[in-house]
C-alpha cells in the first residue's frame, strides 16, 4: 500500500510540475510578444525607426500582392472635438480605409490614440499619416505618425524625421534625386500629377522602382464617380494606393462618401454600382455603399 501510495501521488506532481512549466512558457512567449511588437503596426518605435529613406511599413500595408487599391482619405476638418475626431477614427476603419492623412499634429494625436485601441481587432489599426508644415513632422511622429511627407526641399531637414517616409514628387527629376540621396532605399512615393501632362507622369512613373509604391491622389465628389475612374486608370499605370483629398471634412457626408469611395475603388465590378443605403453612422456598422454615378454630393465642391 505505501508503495502504491508513493506512485499515486507522484503523477500528480509531475502533471503539476509541467502544468507550472508550460504556463512560465506561455507567459514569456506572451510577454516577448508585447516587448516586440509595440504599436509598431500603427505607431512609429523612435528608437527604431528607419532612418534612410524607406518606408517599409507603409510599403507592407498599403502595396498588396494582389494588386488591389488601397484606399487613403485626407481629413481636413478644424471644428471636432477630440471626442468626435475618436468616432469619426473609428467609424472610418470600419469603412476599411487604409490610411488617414492629417496636416494637423492635433488631428494626429487624436486620430492616433484612436487606431491604437484597434490593435489586435479587424479591421485593423489605419495608418495615420502627416503631410502639414515640415518644421512639424518630428512632433508628428512622436504624436503618433505612421509616417511623414517630405519633398526634395526637405533634404537637409531629413535626418532630423527618425521616421518613415513618404517622398512627394512632381518630376522624373524629382524621382531620380530621392533616389540618389537615399541610396536607392526610398520606396514609397505620392505621386502630384496635378497639371503634369500625360507624357510627364509616363516618365515621373516610369522613374520609380518597380517595386517600390507609389500613391495617386484624386479630388473628392466628382460628377459621375469621375475620382474613381481616374483611381482605376491610374492602377493600371502601377499605382497601388489612392489619397482622396479633403474626402473628410467633419459633417454628416463623411462617412457615406468614405465607403462609396472605398467600394468604388476596390471593387472588380463594373463602374456601374448601385447605392444601397449606410446605416448606423454612430456605432460604425454599414449597410452596403457602392459607387454609382448618379450620386449627387450635398458637400460644396472645391473651389
Amino acid at each position: 500500500m505505501p508503495m502504491n501510495s508513493g506512485k499515486q501521488s507522484s503523477i500528480p506532481l509531475k502533471q503539476s510540475a509541467a502544468c507550472i512549466l508550460l504556463l512560465l512558457m506561455l507567459g514569456l512567449v506572451d510577454s516577448f510578444q508585447t516587448v516586440q511588437l509595440p504599436r509598431r503596426a500603427f505607431r512609429l518605435d523612435m528608437s527604431t525607426a528607419d532612418v534612410d529613406g524607406s518606408s517599409n511599413l507603409l510599403h507592407s500595408m498599403l502595396k498588396k500582392p494582389s494588386k488591389a487599391l488601397t484606399v487613403g482619405v485626407e481629413y481636413v476638418g478644424k471644428t471636432l472635438s477630440a471626442n468626435e475626431i475618436s468616432i469619426l477614427s473609428m467609424q472610418l476603419r470600419r469603412c476599411k480605409v487604409s490610411a488617414i492623412w492629417c496636416q494637423s499634429v492635433d488631428a494626429v494625436k487624436e486620430f492616433s490614440l484612436e487606431q491604437q485601441s484597434a490593435k489586435g481587432t479587424f479591421p485593423g489599426p489605419c495608418l495615420v499619416v502627416y503631410h502639414g508644415p515640415p518644421e512639424e513632422a518630428a512632433s508628428a511622429l512622436s504624436a503618433g505618425a505612421s509616417a511623414v511627407v517630405m519633398t526634395t526641399a526637405n533634404f537637409d531637414n531629413s535626418p532630423l524625421v527618425q521616421g518613415e517616409i513618404v517622398w512627394k514628387v512632381t518630376s522624373k527629376k524629382d524621382v531620380e534625386s530621392i533616389l540618389e540621396h537615399t541610396g536607392g532605399n526610398a520606396n514609397v512615393f505620392w505621386v502630384d500629377s496635378d497639371g503634369n501632362a500625360e507624357e510627364d507622369l509616363a516618365a515621373l512613373v516610369g522613374a520609380i522602382p518597380a517595386k517600390a509604391l507609389w500613391i495617386a491622389a484624386v479630388e473628392p465628389m466628382q460628377a459621375d464617380g469621375a475620382e474613381i475612374l481616374r483611381g482605376k486608370a491610374y492602377k493600371t499605370q502601377g499605382c497601388g494606393s489612392i489619397l482622396v483629398k479633403d474626402a473628410s471634412v467633419g459633417d454628416s457626408e463623411d462617412l457615406e462618401y468614405a465607403q462609396f469611395i472605398v467600394n468604388g475603388l476596390t471593387s472588380k465590378a463594373s463602374s456601374e454600382f448601385k447605392f444601397t443605403g449606410l446605416t448606423g453612422s454612430t456605432n460604425g456598422h454599414f449597410g452596403g455603399v457602392q459607387a454609382n454615378s448618379s450620386v449627387k454630393w450635398r458637400r460644396p465642391t472645391r473651389s
